[in-house]
């Protein structure tokens, strides 16, 4: 089973599908964990393994987990989207059914590791040779290579001044970081485990090349993970500071400066000249701040998983919707945050309690590079929220501490009942990975259909993703979008009539579905534009106002047509709106709220 464990948190972190699925570095992490799973699930009810004796750390384990699991279904139940608090919103599809399965996960590494150090190797080995390519992968792109992923998705700014951050396998550089961060803990974990010198070498270069990656990734949140990781490794250790280290210590940093100052530098100069141009990382100081008030609103239970992006601008403040004025907020970019907003204050409570009681067991066991696995990942989690990848790897490192303060497990004969159960369970998760993979696949061959600008397979391949794809968001403002654009350029009128009445139609139904409302109603209002409706861009625009009052855009182009109209002083009013939360920009919004006010002051002057 321990196999099964390391290789599925191993392709989780590695896997990626370009071209074969439209999600390409989210669905397939999904597969596999919920094959992964299903997998454990069978193995386990055959192997019919029990704690021996009575391991406080892994009732207590078992406990919270059991209860945090009540807490995520009772948000779910109570969330203002089930669908969404089901099955995950597009950006992750971390949503409760994925998040119940990375727990379930968890638990049984605890218990199929529980006295079994061998088995903790294993899994050890799995993450680091995950760790090994994905940073192997991480520096090629650093250094201008990539065969997967097109650069500029990755690449910020021009000139001398751009900046590379590289994201691996994870999406963005943030997630990377964080998952290079536990890789060099764990690497260097497993050389306690090691019985060789090959396999403790191979440790430790998987750590190198992990930092390496890291640092690469110009990510400061996983730097201030690493700092206090290594902090918390000597206090455990009671790490006496020898010459030795002085001087392993004054080499890499040598290392490092050389690095700085030479031509392959320049990336990472160009980075610290962001850091001093934004040195409070952004929004995140006002996002927080702001999360902490919405999730005020609903503490016993929170809004439900995954649905922040919908609740969050009702409480969005005019100094973040300034000072990002044209930029939608998926997560409070905050671990805890993140679950006090979702599952309310029960739900943070048992988080931090897991947190502490994989912390102490780290601490009780001695082994002090998991609690620095743990406290550095926290720390550096205090600035992303989790994926798949980074909560799998925090799960399974601290089951593992438990896991290794546990005696050993017992075998027993199995029953048929847990037997049952167990493929019960099984089938109900392979076939959901069934019906995730149809409906991504289907959904990027009819990308690629319009990207050929056939039109009829295109359709019919959506039609396919639409019945099997599983409930919550979906692809519909995307592909409305993409219709739109293919109708715009055909010169043929059938294309063009055929291809906005699919766009209408997907543009409807996401304003019903979408994981974010005032995207899908300002979408639904380009799409009446193109098609010469101005009652349904006015409505359209008045309902992107309503789901998100502190976007600018939408009173942007509402005063637009409210001029078209001749309604001056209500047109006027937008203007000013629209101008004063874009707080200067972009040029063009000033630009219309003076023609605006001029056009408004002449109807004055007339009226007179």
């Amino acid at each position: 089973m321990a196999f099964v464990q390391a290789l599925v948190v191993a392709l989780v972190a590695l896997i990626l599908a370009p071209g074969y699925l439209f999600y390409f570095d989210i669905t397939p992490k999904i597969v596999v964990l919920l094959v992964g799973t299903a997998v454990t699930l069978v193995a386990a009810a055959f192997s019919g393994v029990r704690i021996s004796g009575r391991s406080k750390w892994f009732v207590a384990f078992s406990v919270l987990l059991l209860v945090y699991l009540g807490s995520l279904a009772l948000s779910t139940a109570m969330s203002t989207r089930l669908d969404l608090s089901v099955f995950g919103s597009n950006w992750r599809r971390f949503g409760s059914l994925n998040q119940a399965v990375v727990y379930v996960f968890a638990w049984f590494v605890a218990a199929s590791c529980a006295g079994n150090p061998q088995r903790v190797k294993i899994i050890l080995r799995g993450i680091a040779a995950a760790g090994a390519l994905s940073a192997a992968y991480g520096i090629a792109q650093y250094s201008g290579w990539d065969p997967f992923l097109p650069a500029s998705a990755y690449h910020v700014g021009e000139g001398i001044w751009m900046i590379v951050r590289p994201p691996g396998t994870l999406g963005y550089a943030s997630y990377f970081a964080t998952w290079l961060l536990f890789v060099v803990f764990l690497s260097l974990a497993l050389r306690t485990f090691e019985p060789s010198p090959a396999g403790r070498w191979f440790a430790l270069g998987s750590a190198v090349l992990a930092l390496a990656a890291l640092l690469l990734t110009g990510t400061r949140a996983a730097v201030l993970g690493l700092l206090v990781g290594t902090i918390v490794w000597m206090a455990v250790r009671r790490v006496r500071i020898r010459r030795a280290i002085l001087v392993a210590g004054a080499v890499a940093v040598a290392a490092g400066v050389i690095f700085y100052f030479s031509p392959p530098g320049q990336l990472m100069r160009a980075r610290m000249r962001w850091f001093q141009d934004d040195p409070w990382g952004g929004a995140r100081v006002h996002l927080s701040r702001d999360s902490l008030r919405m999730a005020a609103h609903r503490l016993p239970a929170g809004y439900g998983p995954e649905t922040f992006t919908a609740e969050f601008p009702a409480f969005e403040s005019d100094v973040l919707a300034k000072a990002y004025p044209n930029f939608s907020h998926e997560s409070p970019h905050n671990i805890f945050l993140d679950v006090l907003a979702g599952q309310g204050l029960p739900g943070l409570l048992l988080l931090v309690a897991l947190c502490g009681v994989g912390l102490a067991a780290a601490f009780r066991s001695n082994h002090a590079l998991l609690a620095a696995a743990l406290a550095g990942g926290i720390v550096s989690q205090q600035f992303t929220a989790f994926i798949l990848p980074t909560a799998l790897v925090f799960w399974t490192t601290l089951a593992i501490g438990i896991a290794l303060n546990t005696r050993a497990v017992e075998s027993r004969r199995w029953r048929l009942g847990w037997l049952g159960v167990a493929a019960a369970g099984s089938a109900a998760l392979v076939f959901l990975a069934t019906r995730i993979v149809i409906a991504d696949a289907s959904l990027e061959r009819a990308r690629q259909e319009l990207d050929r600008g056939n039109l009829a397979h295109a359709v019919e391949h959506y039609r396919q993703y639409e019945s099997s794809h599983l409930p919550g968001a979906s692809a519909d403002v995307w592909y409305s979008r993409a219709l739109l654009v293919l109708g715009s350029k055909s010169s043929k009128l059938e294309m063009q009539v055929a291809a906005f009445g699919q766009a209408r139609g997907a543009a409807l139904r996401a304003t019903q579905i979408a994981e974010d409302p005032f995207d899908a109603w300002y979408n639904l209002a380009i799409l009446c534009g193109a098609q010469n409706n101005p009652a349904c861009v006015e409505r359209s625009l008045r309902q992107a106002i309503a789901a998100d009052p502190m976007w600018f855009k939408p009173h942007w182009a509402l005063a637009r047509v409210l001029r078209l109209t001749g309604r001056m002083e209500e047109a006027e009013r937008e203007a000013a709106r629209a101008l004063e939360l874009d707080a200067g920009k972009d040029s063009e919004v000033a630009q219309t709220f003076q023609e605006i006010r001029a056009m408004a002051d002449r109807a004055r002057l007339f009226q007179k």
